[in-house]
């Protein structure tokens, strides 16, 4: 899914680095939309766009793909300890290209690639959720991405890399005003990956070009070791991955989206989403992916399903109401799901706010009562998302 409008939002966050410093923290937000806005008139047509579906190559896809404005590598997860605790991950990077070529430069620490990170850890039994953000230039080892030897992305120590074993490690850490926050995660395919909308070509809106490539890596077994104020626990559990490139952007008067992800324990496999204008504005069906248990794949679009929210949540720090709580209906396949967040307050105290958080998932498919997991993304409910202070 498009994120929070990444392409503004990752170039104006380019431009603040580059105007406060590359200091690896967050840069202060401005309530005036004249940066964003000035960016909006950016050149980009020296950059790659994604007009036609391509032939995945794995695990080389994995890697980066700089002729693209913008990328980004999504781990979330949903694991539990040995007690039944529950606990929600998000460990994201965001690339962002400044141009399409790097001027010839002598310094070690000259480039046109702009990396992000976000860093999240929700507890179940403490009722908390904690976040983190950072910011640095991809060069002088400070951040990157690369295929060859083998896969990796990382902003200085947090990291998803390759293991030998073929095997993905995370590893992330910070430090909460109650104690550190940390991830040692290895994460395991099991699935091939799941290529969305045309055979992974995801239309972001009717112009020419305006699409970018998204797949997805499910059911990916998780083990390891979450430290949540301090506290370190030994877990185990499903995560998901999204990566996605282009050179796209949002079409009309859309401000935002929410978009799922569901893993239930029969084995189905759920992505989809809608965009809106506004809290309480119109809604459009993004798109959506069906994986059956048995490697079928369905593609989903305009009237394959149903999203009604059940209840709203408003946060004591922005004011922001969200949906909080959803009945999903998918009539032609014969699947009705309710989604509730792990706990309500789940929203991304970084430079520009939204919503991402662990859910559980219940409901019917075929009859049969099906239970599981999954992770929400919310974003556009704020009127002027540059304007919140901590």
């Amino acid at each position: 899914m498009q994120r929070f409008s990444k392409q503004n939002i990752l170039s104006s966050l380019l431009i603040l680095v580059l105007l406060t410093g590359c200091t690896g923290q967050p840069p202060q937000r401005f309530a005036s939309a004249s940066v964003v806005q000035a960016l909006g008139s950016l050149d980009d047509t020296t950059f790659a766009r994604a007009t036609a579906p391509m032939a995945f190559n794995f695990p080389q896809d994995h890697g980066p793909h700089p002729e693209f404005r913008t990328e980004w590598w999504y781990y979330t997860g949903n694991l539990a300890d040995e007690t039944g605790n529950q606990f929600g991950y998000q460990l994201t990077f965001f690339r962002s290209a400044l141009a399409a070529e790097m001027p010839e430069r002598t310094s070690d620490l000259a480039t046109n690639q702009f990396y992000m990170a976000h860093f999240a850890v929700t507890s179940g039994v403490a009722e908390d959720h904690l976040s983190f953000e950072r910011f640095s230039r991809g060069a002088g080892g400070l951040a990157g991405a690369q295929s060859d030897p083998s896969y990796g992305v990382w902003l200085e120590d947090w990291a998803a890399k390759t293991l030998d074993s073929g095997e993905i490690q995370l590893s992330a850490r910070a430090e909460s005003k109650d104690g550190p926050v940390a991830l040692d995660l290895t994460l395991r395919e099991t699935r091939l990956p799941v290529l969305h909308g045309d055979t992974g070509l995801s239309q972001k809106g009717p112009e020419p070009g305006n699409a970018n490539y998204y797949y997805s890596l499910v059911n990916l077994e998780t083990t390891g070791q979450v430290t949540f104020a301090g506290q370190q626990s030994s877990v185990t559990g499903l995560s998901w991955m999204d990566h996605e490139f282009g050179t796209s952007a949002l079409s009309g008067d859309t401000k935002g989206w929410d978009w799922f992800a569901v893993q239930l324990d029969n084995g189905a496999v759920f992505m989809f989403g809608e965009f809106h204008n506004g809290q309480g504005g119109e809604r459009r069906v993004y798109e959506g992916t069906l994986l059956y248990p048995d490697n079928r794949q369905v593609k989903l679009a305009q009237g394959d399903f149903a999203l009604e929210p059940l209840a709203q949540w408003t946060s004591p720090r922005t004011n922001i109401t969200y949906p909080s709580g959803w009945r999903i209906r998918f009539p032609a396949y014969n699947i009705e799901l309710t989604i509730e967040p792990l706990i309500d307050d789940q929203e991304m105290e970084v430079a520009f706010i939204y919503y991402e958080g662990a859910t559980i998932v219940q409901g019917t498919m075929d009859g049969m009562p099906v239970g599981g997991r999954g992770y929400v993304e919310l974003t556009g409910y704020g009127d002027n998302p540059n304007e919140y202070q901590r």
